[in-house]
């Protein structure tokens, strides 16, 4: 099993220092899961990156569906993958295309929709099963023009806590696999987006306990299909139980958009494991990688990756 560190394209090299693989080594990290974009990966974030992680798009179902909202083309890219089906396509087979100069073993792609006028609601306007069909759609259409009718990489379909595939159980994955049209696929398992999909869970252990019976009821089939896990807990149970809707009214939704980043944080916390019980998880699906994604603690990611691996 392979550790892993989240990065992204977007943060300095710099970080690692003068002798990155040489600290990595020394912390029992494998290498870097890079956030990608739509441009190539910079020459400094190549030799460390491992595996990939594709760019996501909160509300691309709107483009997809034909009702874009009225954000600038940046916007339109980042929270929507364009303004139509096309572009939508054109732009996932972009950021792809520009992921494969890294060779990955896999690159994970967030398989759910935030319709954005509900952001800061608790019900949002479309099913599980809507959102991973349409996804299904949009994979098939952009893998169908690649090499072979296959991706250049084996994507992995990661859970959300947003409608789409949040595997509380398996039925989200039936739907997916009677749908993709490419075989080289698989799963990313976040456990702390699994966590803010469930009831009651106030605390780390809480979490742990949950997700234990979630993993008892995968098939093996699915279990197979899991090639890695972002590992971290988000123990939001109570805020996710209390937060007060908040809707865009007069706002306009580039300003609700930007304002959402702290709600989003709270419910999605990625804090690192302290209880060792964490490794019962790992042990469960049996993961070829290890993503250590922890961007929501005060201390570090590299004090947060020492003491998670060490539960490990």
């Amino acid at each position: 099993m392979k550790h892993l560190l989240s990065y992204s394209v977007y943060q300095d090299m710099g970080f690692f220092g003068r002798t990155p693989r040489k600290l990595l080594d020394g912390m029992g990290c494998d290498g870097l899961e890079m956030l990608t974009s739509y441009e190539p990966p910079p020459e400094s974030h190549r030799e460390l990156s491992s595996s990939v992680h594709l760019p996501y798009a909160t509300d691309w179902l709107a483009a997809w569906e034909g009702r874009p909202y009225d954000f600038d083309e940046y916007q339109s890219l980042y929270y929507m993958y364009g303004r139509s089906p096309e572009e939508v396509v054109f732009n996932i087979s972009k950021a792809v295309s520009c992921a494969s100069v890294l060779s990955p073993p896999y690159g994970v792609m967030h398989l759910g929709n935030g319709s954005v006028p509900y952001l800061h609601c608790h019900e949002q306007p479309f099913s599980d099963d809507h959102v991973i069909k349409a996804f299904a759609e949009v994979m098939n259409r952009v893998v169908a023009s690649m090499p072979g009718g296959e991706p250049p990489f084996r994507i992995l379909f990661e859970n959300l806590w947003w409608p789409g595939l949040r595997m509380t159980d398996g039925r989200g994955f039936r739907t997916l696999e009677d749908r993709i049209e490419f075989s080289d696929w698989g799963l990313c398992i976040d456990t702390g987006h699994l966590m803010s999909c469930l009831p009651r869970i106030y605390t780390e252990q809480d979490g742990i306990d949950a997700l234990l019976d979630v993993f008892a009821g995968y098939s093996q089939d699915i279990i197979e299909k899991v090639q890695t896990v972002h590992f971290h807990y988000s123990a939001s149970g109570e805020y996710r139980e209390s937060f007060e809707e908040v809707v865009p009214g007069d706002t306009p939704l580039k300003e609700y958009v930007i304002g959402m980043y702290p709600h989003v944080g709270k419910i999605d916390q990625h804090m690192p494991f302290s209880d060792p019980r964490c490794k019962d998880l790992l042990d469960i699906l049996k993961p070829e990688y290890v993503t250590h994604e922890m961007p929501g603690s005060d201390v570090g990611p590299i004090e947060d990756f020492l003491k998670q691996r060490s539960l490990l």
